[in-house]
């Protein structure tokens, strides 16, 4: 009876070690499927990161291209093609200044006596020339300042026109106060002026009344308490 108590005690007592180890090896089981887990989830966010790496060394790639490609324009435009553009530029700048200038002296000419001289400078600006003297725009008089602006406005307008073929506005010209400061000579001159532009439309707005001798159709304004009215 003893034995069998002895033995019943010795198999309880195996029986809750092993129980014991059994529980210790469930504890550690779920802690390993704990991080087993948790390594999955660090592997998932590994790779996602891998993915978006691998898209931002494609992206970065492509950029790289690109700029190899601009780099290669770059050079060329500035090697090559921008040279011929200045060279270009250069000359048509060179011979449009040459006819803007011849426009602009045979206009002038037309306006005014042979005593003076004019042509304009590099950057189109105008210079009035006497007996081979450089006269100041200051000291001309109202009526040579209005001849030089008239007879540029003349010779930019033809020379645009001649530029831009298409242009909608080319046979058209509106003048505004052209004769300012004329004297009679001038205004007679400006007969032929107008004439030699041989557009379909001029219009003129003129104080001066021998002006509308020179038109087809006049139409009058008057001031009403500082507004414009039709007469």
């Amino acid at each position: 009876m003893n034995d069998s108590l002895f033995k019943i005690s010795k198999f309880d007592s195996l029986f809750n070690e092993k129980e014991i180890e059994l529980k210790n090896a469930l504890r550690e089981e779920k802690i390993s499927e704990i991080k087993v887990a948790e390594l999955k989830k660090e592997i998932e966010v590994y790779l996602k990161s891998i993915l978006e790496l691998k898209e931002k060394v494609k992206k970065l790639e492509e950029i790289n291209k690109k700029l190899d490609y601009i780099t290669r324009l770059e050079n060329w435009l500035n090697k090559k093609f921008v040279p011929v553009i200045n060279f270009l530029e250069k000359n048509v700048m060179a011979s449009l200044k040459g006819e803007f200038s011849r426009l602009f002296s045979n206009w002038f000419q037309t306006l005014v006596s042979d005593n003076f001289v004019v042509r304009l400078t590099d950057d189109f600006t105008p210079i009035i020339e006497q007996q081979d003297y450089e006269l100041d725009y200051a000291y001309l008089s109202g009526g040579e300042r209005t001849a030089i602006a008239l007879a540029y406005r003349l010779a930019l307008n033809q020379v645009i026109n001649s530029l831009m073929s298409k242009i909608k506005t080319r046979e058209l010209v509106i003048l505004d106060e052209p004769t300012d400061g004329f004297s009679d000579q001038q205004l007679d001159k400006m007969r032929g002026v107008l004439e030699q532009l041989k557009v379909k439309q001029l219009i003129i707005v003129s104080h001066e009344q021998k002006i509308e001798s020179f038109v087809e159709k006049v139409i009058r304004f008057k001031k009403n308490y500082g507004i414009s009215e039709k007469e």
